[in-house]
């Protein structure tokens, strides 16, 4: 287990970009009628959010968020430290992303940035990696943007119908400070003997539901409890477990396994589908409605096989948005 406590951090605001056009899984082809519902009744997932145009890019979904993020966070450009990247579907694998917006946007030479290669547990390492590094610059006030997400339907077939009804288009952008008053706990571990549960063989995504399923029921639910463990905390602290948006199936078993309520694991299945490292901080823009500061554990969980749980003290004044484009 890599456990890690960091100083604290600030998750200053979040922007959610989805696509306006959306897929419906009951207007599904190749499928029955009843075969549809079935799908949909143990997936949790209704429609889907899909870019309509076959050259629209994660960078521009990016560009999009993080204009809109600092614009209402009355962040000036120059002020920014850090710019991070988590995506699997970069528009061109060099330069890498971060540094194409750095140029796009007109950052400032200062600004460290470079991208991760992750998917569903990008967005926790993505927020270990900001910890980590906000800690260690010479500069309390020091800020970050952390961009996370994919454009995963452009890796899908057609007729693929294992793929197709559960992933969505989507990105998120958060604004991160540091947070001298409190700790930050993670648990980030992989096995990578699951590496084929999702992968790409030649253009297109392959998905192993079972073990997709089999993976996430036995390394997540251990993976929290060790988290909250290391961290001396109960089970009851977390005002939210912020799951990845993998499928209900697997959500579901995971929350059982832990036995949480259900109001304390919020969904954006049925609406969004799975969006990749950008669904934990979408479904925190649609369900943190806290009047006082709370602590929150997210978790990430899937391809690589990759887990990553977080434990964060989180402000109520935190800006939330979520822009359809």
């Amino acid at each position: 287990m890599a456990l890690s406590k960091t100083s604290g951090i600030n998750i200053e605001g979040i922007v959610s970009l989805v696509p306006a056009n959306i897929n419906d899984n009951l207007l599904l082809t190749h499928l029955s009628q009843s075969d549809k519902e079935a799908l949909i009744h143990h997936t949790g997932i209704r429609y889907r959010r899909v870019v309509n145009e076959e050259n629209t890019s994660i960078k521009n979904l990016f560009i999009k968020g993080i204009t809109n993020l600092l614009a209402n966070l009355k962040w000036e450009k120059e002020s920014i430290d850090i710019l991070i990247c988590v995506t699997q579907t970069p528009n061109v694998s060099i330069p890498a992303t971060s540094c194409q917006i750095h140029g796009d946007l007109g950052f400032s030479s200062n600004t460290m940035c470079y991208d991760i290669n992750l998917g569903c547990s990008g967005f926790v390492y993505g927020l270990h990696t900001l910890s980590a590094l906000l800690s260690s610059l010479n500069n309390i006030n020091a800020r970050a943007i952390l961009c996370c997400g994919d454009i995963s339907t452009q890796l899908i077939q057609e007729n693929d119908q294992t793929t197709k009804p559960i992933f969505s288009d989507a990105a998120s952008v958060i604004a991160v400070s540091n947070n001298t008053e409190t700790f930050s706990y993670f648990n980030l571990e992989t096995n990578g003997s699951g590496q084929k549960a999702i992968y790409k063989e030649g253009s297109f995504m392959k998905l192993n539901g079972i073990d997709v399923f089999n993976y996430s029921l036995t390394m997540v639910p251990k993976n929290i409890l060790n988290l909250l463990s290391f961290a001396d905390k109960n089970i009851d602290l977390p005002n939210l477990f912020v799951l990845h948006q993998a499928n209900k199936l697997i959500n579901e078993a995971i929350r059982k396994k832990l036995l949480l309520s259900e109001t304390k694991t919020p969904s954006t299945l049925y609406e969004y589908g799975n969006t990749s490292s950008a669904s934990i901080p979408l479904t925190l823009c649609k369900h943190w409605a806290s009047e006082t500061p709370n602590w929150v554990l997210f978790s990430g969980f899937g391809v690589g096989f990759s887990v990553a749980s977080a434990l964060i003290y989180l402000n109520n004044s935190i800006h939330l948005s979520i822009i359809e484009t």
